[in-house]
């Protein structure tokens, strides 16, 4: 049995589908679908700054321990 792995686009199409309802409009669809897109982006630009913050407390730990 394989499982599909969805990426970030098909997950945020699937919910789009998910709330809609017969009185949603295109245009109110493709507001909330940029939203969720907006909301992953800034996601993963979080998860990069957070990455970037350890990564120099390593670098910053290993520097003042060479020194010694």
């Amino acid at each position: 049995m394989t499982t599909k792995v969805l990426t970030s686009s098909e997950v945020i199409d699937i919910m789009v589908d998910v709330v809609q309802d017969a009185s949603s409009s295109e245009g109110y669809r493709s507001k909330y679908r940029e939203a969720l897109h907006s909301l992953v982006r800034l996601v993963r630009a979080e998860q990069l700054l957070e990455m970037q913050l350890d990564f120099n407390k390593l670098t910053q730990f290993s520097d003042t321990r060479s020194h010694y």
